[in-house]
């Protein structure tokens, strides 16, 4: 087998893996009651494969978890803009939608709301950063903020559990929308 098919394998199966383990964790609302064999099973592999790319569930649910705070975390460590930060935006809807067949199954779950948590603190430290950069002190400007992106994060739990007919990208305008408001808002008054 050529390198690139063997890139291309080891990349399908563990998204084969992860998307079994989404869907059973989903199912079973802990990672404790999933076993190897029904996670193999699910993702039609051998044992032995998914030995290949894990040595446990665990390790399973670690990867997917590291992919999601370094996409949260990503390459935008600095914003001082309203561009900057609709860029960061666009970032993390554009990752939540090539993967949201495993991210609708992990956030639809109680079992694993950590990514929206992370997310929220995330963006709301950023952006409060970004505003303070650029000289506002308003104390409620923090306040709007907190409102606007935990306001933002619980429709994204509602899109992901299918109790909004909103669309992610819906959620993305939205927000961007606000967060550009209240940037404005702060940084022309001060």
């Amino acid at each position: 087998m050529n390198r690139s098919s063997y890139t291309k394998a080891t990349s399908r199966n563990r998204h084969k893996i992860q998307s079994a383990f989404a869907e059973l964790l989903a199912e079973r609302g802990s990672i404790n009651n999933i076993t190897v064999t029904e996670l193999a099973e699910r993702a039609e592999i051998t044992r032995g494969t998914f030995y290949n790319y894990y040595n446990n569930i665990y390790e399973v649910g670690a990867e997917i978890q590291s992919e999601i705070e370094k996409q949260v975390l990503s390459e935008y460590e600095t914003m001082g803009t309203a561009d900057s930060i609709e860029e960061y935006i666009d970032g993390v809807f554009i990752f939540l939608s090539r993967h949201e067949a495993i991210y609708r199954e992990l956030l639809a779950s109680d079992a694993s709301n950590t990514f929206l948590t992370q997310f929220e603190n995330e963006m709301g430290q950023r952006v409060l950063e970004a505003m303070r950069k650029n000289g506002v002190k308003d104390k409620n400007a923090g306040i709007e903020l907190l409102f606007t992106i935990n306001g933002a994060i619980a429709i994204l739990r509602k899109y992901y559990r299918k109790e909004v007919s909103l669309s992610l990208d819906d959620i993305r305008v939205y927000l961007k929308e606000k967060l550009r408001w209240l940037f404005n808002k702060y940084m022309v008054n001060r």
